[in-house]
Parts: structure tokens; sequence; C-alpha cells
């Protein structure tokens, strides 16, 4: 009896996308301080004291804790250069390379004034700004969900199409979650130093910047049995 019910039974593959456009919540700065020295001893002096230096004009004058900034790598290499004459490589002294993020919730007064704040650092490190949200579960969850109702609305078209009945799912697969949850918004420091010399710019920031929303997508592939 089993075996004559499987022969009735109709195998349904479909592939359903789930897609949300969600308002950013979360500002994202990624910061890369950068210095040279002929000697490894200077070149982190140059380094510590550049980090020690945006600590204190931009963190701490702005609410923010030493423990906000969050490294993500911290690095001293030697560095060279190609000397086309004698084709040889020559030693430039040492290079510090330190990346962190700074995060903090998305609001535009808030965000103007970091802004304008940053254009003013003195020896300011490299700096992009990108725009995330704050509950990426949340996120995931309302996407999966929309790409499985997707794939169980195809399927249903194709069950009533054969005339049977869509009964379960019986196996479920995913890509990876590889989604970014930042908006692809990239917006570096030269932007920022353009707005140095308007007045009022933190004003005009507020009026006039608004980041894209960010777009989360995952695709979901669903075996189901129609009878």
């Amino acid at each position: 009896k089993r075996i004559r019910e499987e022969l009735y039974n109709m195998e349904i593959i479909v592939q359903g996308k789930g897609i949300e456009f969600i308002k950013p919540d979360q500002v994202v700065l990624n910061i890369n301080f950068y210095k040279k020295g002929n000697t490894y001893e200077e070149a982190l002096e140059k380094g510590v004291a550049n980090v020690q230096n945006f600590v204190n004009e931009l963190l701490l004058t702005n609410g923010f804790q030493v423990e906000d900034l969050k490294t993500r790598s911290f690095r001293i290499t030697e560095e060279y250069r190609y000397n086309s004459e004698t084709r040889e490589q020559i030693f430039d002294g040492f290079k510090f390379n330190q990346s962190a993020t700074l995060k903090f919730d998305y609001n535009k007064e808030m965000l103007a004034n970091m802004m304008v704040a940053i254009s003013k650092l003195t020896d300011a490190p490299n700096i992009n700004i990108n725009f995330g949200v704050k509950n990426e579960k949340e996120c995931r969850r309302k996407v999966l969900a929309k790409a499985y109702d997707e794939a169980k609305n195809q399927a249903e078209a194709i069950a009533e199409a054969a005339g049977k009945t869509l009964t379960k799912c019986v196996k479920v697969d995913f890509k990876p979650f590889t989604t970014s949850y930042l908006s692809e918004g990239d917006y570096g420091r030269d932007f920022m130093c353009a707005e140095k010399a308007a007045y009022g710019a933190a004003r005009n920031i507020v009026n006039t910047f608004t980041p894209e929303d960010i777009t989360i997508s995952e695709t979901l592939y669903c075996l189901w049995i129609a009878e």
C-alpha cells in the first residue's frame, strides 16, 4: 500500500525568495589609523598617539567611552619601495595600521554633529560611514518567513495545476547566511571635509542627508509533497 501511495505522490521542488527593505537604525564608522616611522618604535609611537588623539578629540567629547571603539586588527609591518634604476626593493621604514569600528544608534542630529567633528579632527584617520540594523536576527526571521511563504505559494499553484493537493514540506535547504546587514551607501572623509568650510554644516546635513534603505534577501529551496 505504501508503494502505491508513493507512486501517486508528486514531489515539487521550488525556490522561494524573501526580500525586505529596512530603514537603517545604526551608524557604523569604519576607521583606519595609518602612520609611518623610520623605526618600529617610531611607527608604534606615532600610531598610538594618532589613536589617542581620536579618542580625546572625538570619542570622549561626544559622550562615548573608550570601550566603544572596537579594534578589528592591529599590526606593524616593514615597508619597501621599488627602485627602478637598481631594480631592487629598498627598505622604507615601518607602517602602523589599526582598523576599528564605532557604532551608535542612527540619529540625524547626532550623525551631523559627528560628521562635523570628524572634519575638524587634527591628524584625522581615514573614516568611512556605513548604515546598518541592530536586530539582525529579527530581520533574518522576517526574510526567511517571506521566502518560505513564497515557496509554498508556488508549490500550491503547481499542485493545483496537476490536480493534486499539497500536503507537506519534507525538506528545506538554503544558501549560507552571507547576507550583509549594512547599507551599500559608503561615505568617505573627503565628503565630510567639504562641509568643513560651510556655515551651519550640521544643519545642512540634517536637512539633506538620508541614507538609503538596506535591502536584505534570502533564498530557500523547498521540497513539497502533493497527493
